[in-house]
């Protein structure tokens, strides 16, 4: 009788355990909230009205096939609804292939998560990308068949978002009208004349309409960025200027073009707070150098430890987590990060909280 009931111990207690170690045993809301609130608090100058609400966008990056991240995640957002108004996933969905399974068809809850195009979403070759010259070859059409509309094309994820957008393509907006901020997500991957026109226009029609900007995208920018020292800034790797590629060869960064787009737009007098983006596998934060008012928010990896990663990342710890929430509070001129999961890096430097007044450019915490 002993013996069954050991038995049965041994066989429950995996699912006991996990059951006590999901993402929000983790990240309760005693340690979660307080300061998003304090960053979505609202300026208050005497005799004049109110300023708008801030908005907060849960960040990751390069899943990677990583479902149970994913669902996490989803479980993440659904208990936090009340403070976070969307969360985006900066490309690289699929674990390697373009043909790979989108985990958006598999986790409840992911359909509401914005979405946007990375390399791998794109790479057809089933090659490592030493063997071959061009490994990102899907079509516009074939990345937005996988990324935005998934295996049921009579309901695409796209649908979902809230977001404006032309089916097979995979670019887009998104409006957040009470806080009077416009999101642009771009498609890095096949970004030519027809999307920058778009990009420039949708630029200034936020400016018309007295929007501050987010931009998104997976690629840092062609010309690298300058690091803000701190643990959300890698202190092993750069982010250097990218060489003009060998024909036929993918380059894998942004071109510089959709920066200078947003320089007319600030310009102009409009108003910008950010981009975020993705690709790296690791943290970084920093200026796009050339484009001294654009600041890039680039997420760690939020899948599964591998060999580009630079931190320990086990299972069954806070640690298995890596995203940011995102805010931006335009009444405050600010964009304020905060890290959920793993937030050491591997010299033990915290990264925890960045916040930054995107119109003077002044860090005010970078800790």
């Amino acid at each position: 009788m002993m013996k069954r009931i050991f038995f049965l111990i041994a066989l429950l207690y995996p699912l006991l355990a996990g059951a006590q170690t999901g993402i929000l045993d983790f990240h309760p809301a005693d340690e979660v909230v307080p300061p998003l609130e304090a960053a979505r608090s609202r300026a208050v100058v005497w005799g004049q009205p109110e300023s708008a609400p801030a908005l907060t966008l849960l960040h990751f990056s390069d899943l990677h096939g990583d479902s149970e991240n994913l669902s996490r995640i989803a479980e993440f957002r659904r208990a936090y609804g009340a403070w976070i108004e969307d969360a985006i996933h900066l490309g690289d969905a699929v674990a390697c292939y373009w043909d790979d399974v989108n985990p958006w068809d598999q986790v409840p809850g992911a359909r509401g998560i914005l979405n946007v195009v990375g390399n791998h979403d794109c790479w057809k070759g089933h090659l490592v990308w030493a063997q071959t010259h061009r490994p990102y070859d899907a079509s516009p059409e074939e990345a937005y068949a996988l990324i935005m509309e998934g295996k049921d094309a009579s309901r695409p994820f796209i649908e979902d978002w809230d977001v404006v957008y032309t089916p097979g393509l995979c670019y887009y907006y998104k409006d957040y009208l009470p806080q009077r901020i416009r999101l642009i997500v771009l498609d890095c991957m096949h970004y030519d004349a027809a999307q920058h026109a778009w990009f420039a226009k949708v630029l200034e029609e936020a400016r018309q309409a007295g929007l501050t900007v987010v931009a998104a995208q997976h690629y840092p920018a062609r010309s690298g960025l300058d690091a803000i020292p701190g643990g959300f800034s890698d202190r092993d790797e750069t982010i250097g200027p990218e060489p003009s590629p060998a024909p036929g060869v993918q380059m894998e960064r942004m071109a510089d073009e959709a920066f200078t787009a947003v320089d007319a737009f600030l310009q102009k007098g409009g108003d910008f707070a950010c981009w975020l983006g993705g690709h790296t596998h690791l943290d970084f934060i920093g200026h796009i150098p050339g484009h001294s008012r654009q600041l890039q928010i680039i997420a760690d990896k939020a899948g599964f430890k591998d060999d580009y990663m630079q931190e320990a990342r086990p299972r069954g710890t806070r640690f298995q987590d890596a995203f940011n929430l995102v805010t931006v509070n335009p009444g405050r001129s600010m964009v304020a990060v905060q890290r959920i999961g793993c937030n050491r890096d591997q010299y033990l430097r915290s990264k925890t909280l960045f916040c930054y007044d995107y119109r003077s450019g002044t860090i005010l915490v970078n800790e």
